[in-house]
């Protein structure tokens, strides 16, 4: 027997073993099949004989017109959980296309979870949506119109509290398990890092967790023997910081008989690959004007986001920390009004960036459709924070029509209309909250902090009597939270899902800002959290667990929980804390994190892929995404560009890839914002600016993710203020064609004030 093929065998056995000893049963053994036109000599009754090779399988007889379809009949009723569907010739040529039905007396019915486009495994599990109970005594499978199906194998699953079996469980022959993973078509590396690339200075790490310690590890530029770096792996973790090479090659990872997918590094890459997907994604998605332009349900100004995507949080954050590159992005969007839904506003100039678009067009279906729920309104914060900076592209009209809109609502208690996973009872934002909600992220602790932060300093800037109002409520707020959230416990933290970044950014804005009226014991409180989760990050994957005992949330359905914008809002958190914190090894370690959870969302992660199903041909540099995306539902994503699909799950932790494409897959609003605002994060941490007096000159040298075009010198504005004088831009040049800084002089003999980004996002440097 070839060596591949026993191990596969042994893999199928010890699967099935463990899994028959709990006493799960291939419901498709016994079944009866039925099929559309068939080729000769590859009978219907072959997708569930249990085998799974070319020789055994059902192949659809070609040129015909309509989609191929099989039907499979069960012994008996039961609930399912989900199937295994091995397609393909050898492994290759999988069925790109299936829709799941089930039987529901005369009907039927597709199961949302079980439609699969852009298939390119030809071991696929596909889990069924625990929100439709599929009872049934039949399933059918219809494939591509065009297509033609080669179906090795059917293996159909009941409901079970946790989810479905591993590949190759109950089935035998050639072609049952993947080499490395559910993919059969791709082998995955078992050195796995950020598939895109990583920044130039900044933390580089690779996880090989089937390595020993003490294996040597080489780099080399993709194609080359030549040895550029070496280094030793410890606990499973290649640590690469210093080698931080100049131009624009591709480079791997060797060690122990193992190869690294291909990977960059150059100055802002994560930057660079992302930040016009970030755009494009809120683009997209919008409702009514996006690319599905259907109502939605339980939707307002974004395709599924309820009452708490924070849409307009992260957003104008996102524009004040680097406005330079969202101003020369290219223009997407035009001026769209829907009845009832939008319209409140006037529109924007017509050469505004999309940012500033989108922006507006949040504030506009809040002011519109009279949304007071408090974490909506609360959202109008930051318009009105950010005003200074956005009237140039907005009229004034705007401003007037949502600060109306806030005096006249901010204070009240009650709400109109209803929101899907509502918990709040109180929408007046003074008051102090004291519910915690749950892993949904519906209510997240400490929400109404930083939307009164920034309250209070629209208020003193506009001369608002009520200035000190929004002050009070925040500290009251924060006083309340040091005296009564448990790190320990992680519906304080990594519980509440892609919310939690709501919590530490208001906290450490207020101590940042307002260190004297911060509540006693604030920075302690802050620095406790930050321990926590540097303990709780000590792992091969330098990946911030749920506890000690537990990865990532889980629950008591298979859908539960995706936690997508949990690991993508994270980085933010981190650099939020390490304004305010002193300790530098702490400050070290949490940024070397933050990196790490950027690196997990592009495939340092057991599964070794990126997030997105369509990261290949979104994102420059990946070669796999995730296993599967979500068809349909509330958001209608699938079409939409950049969606952040799924995430590795607690069973999949710390290295078990077999388990394939578990738990609940689909993109949400509410995560890539989280993701926004990491980004927004990001740029601030890493940007710096320098001056220097030269005989009656300034010179101003900036460091920012601007450098996108590594051929090209680029330019950046920054904001400059000579002697208490005006405001004026001053136009800096890249260095070089590819360079980190961008420089300019400006004549200047008093003192001056330098900025780049604006409000609480922006970088300051001044000399007297």
């Amino acid at each position: 027997m070839p060596l591949a093929l026993l191990m596969s065998f042994i893999l199928v056995c010890f699967a099935t073993a463990c899994w028959t000893a709990d006493r799960v049963t291939n419901l498709a053994n016994g079944a009866t099949v039925s099929a559309g036109p068939t080729l000769s000599g590859y009978a219907a009754a072959n997708a569930v004989d249990g085998v799974v090779n070319n020789k055994s399988r059902w192949v659809s007889a070609k040129g015909q017109a309509d989609a191929p379809w099989l039907e499979v009949t069960l012994a008996a009723e039961a609930v399912l959980g989900g199937v295994h569907l091995y397609s393909g010739d050898n492994q290759k040529s999988p069925v790109p296309t299936v829709t799941v039905a089930f039987r529901q007396g005369d009907l039927w019915v597709d199961i949302p979870s079980a439609m699969v486009v852009d298939n390119l495994t030809t071991a696929l599990a596909i889990p069924f949506d625990a929100t439709i109970a599929v009872r049934t005594t039949a399933l059918r499978f219809t494939f591509g119109t065009g297509d033609i199906a080669r179906i090795k194998e059917i293996a159909i699953w009941p409901e079970r509290k946790d989810g479905l079996p591993p590949l190759g469980t109950g089935v035998s022959g050639d072609m049952a398990v993947g080499d490395d993973t559910t993919t059969a078509t791709i082998a995955v590396s078992r050195i796995l890092l950020n598939q895109s690339g990583f920044n130039r200075g900044e933390y580089k790490a690779f996880t090989a967790p089937t390595l020993a310690d003490s294996t040597p590890f080489t780099i080399t530029a993709l194609g080359s023997e030549q040895v550029l770096h070496r280094g030793v792996i410890h606990r499973n973790k290649g640590v690469f910081t210093a080698f931080d090479p100049a131009g624009n090659v591709e480079y791997v990872v060797q060690a122990g008989g193992e190869r690294s997918v291909p990977f960059r590094i150059g100055w802002w890459w994560l930057e660079r690959s992302t930040y016009q997907n970030a755009v494009d994604f809120m683009i997209d998605s919008r409702h009514y004007v996006g690319n599905y332009r259907s109502p939605c349900r339980g939707s307002f100004g974004w395709r599924d986001d309820h009452h708490f995507a924070f849409e307009l949080n992260t957003l104008v954050p996102q524009y004040l920390s680097n406005p330079t590159a969202y101003e020369r992005m290219p223009r997407q969007i035009t001026y769209e009004v829907v009845m009832g839904k939008s319209g409140a506003l006037e529109p924007y100039r017509a050469d505004a960036p999309d940012i500033i678009k989108l922006i507006h067009w949040g504030a506009d279906v809040i002011v519109t459709q009279e949304l007071d729920h408090e974490m909506m309104k609360e959202q109008l914060a930051f318009f009105v924070y950010a005003w200074p900076w956005l009237k140039r592209w907005l009229p004034e009209q705007n401003h007037t029509a949502v600060s109306a809109f806030l005096k006249e609502t901010w204070g009240r208690k009650t709400k109109k209309g209803s929101y899907p996973y509502d918990k709040s009872t109180d929408h007046d934002l003074f008051a102090v909250r004291t519910a915690i909600g749950d892993t949904k992220g519906s209510l997240p602790p400490g929400h109404t902090v930083l939307p009164n932060l920034l309250m209070h300093a629209a208020a003193v800037r506009e001369k608002d009597p009520d200035a000190a109002r929004y002050l009070e409520a925040a500290c009251k707020q924060v006083a309340w939270m040091i005296a009564n959230l448990d790190w320990n416990d992680p519906m304080t933290t990594k519980g509440q899902r892609m919310s939690e970044h709501v919590t530490m950014t208001g906290m450490a804005w207020l101590l940042r800002h307002h260190p004297e009226q911060a509540p006693q014991g604030l920075k302690e409180k802050i620095s406790a959290w930050a321990r926590l989760m540097v303990a709780r990050s000590d792992n091969l994957w330098d990946f911030r667990k749920l506890s000690e005992t537990q990865w990532t949330p889980v629950g008591d359905k298979p859908q539960m929980w995706n936690e997508v914008g949990n690991v993508t809002g994270f980085p933010a958190c981190l650099m939020a804390a390490m304004q305010v914190l002193d300790d530098a090894t702490l400050k070290e370690r949490m940024e070397q994190i933050a990196y790490a959870h950027f690196d997990n969302m592009a495939g340092r992660n057991p599964c070794g892929r990126h997030f997105g199903f369509r990261a290949t041909a979104e994102v420059e540099g990946v070669e796999l995404g995730w296993f599967s995306r979500y068809q349909g539902g509330i958001g209608q994503l699938e079409k939409a560009r950049f969606v952040l699909d799924g995430a590795p799950k607690n069973d999949h932790y710390p290295y078990s890839p077999k388990k394939g494409n578990i738990g609940w897959t689909e993109g949400w609003v509410n995560f890539n914002t989280a993701f926004n605002l990491s980004l927004a994060y990001l740029t601030q941490h890493e940007s710096d600016i320098k001056l220097e007096r030269e005989s009656g000159q300034v010179r101003i040298r900036l460091r920012a993710p601007l450098n996108f075009d590594y051929a090209k010198a680029e330019t950046a504005l920054v904001q400059v203020q000579v002697a208490g004088g005006p405001v004026q831009d001053v136009t800096l040049t890249e260095v070089s064609a590819d360079d980190t800084w961008f420089a300019g002089s400006v004549a200047a003999t008093g003192p001056i004030t330098v900025s780049h980004g604006y409000g609480y996002m922006a970088i300051t440097a001044q000399v007297p």
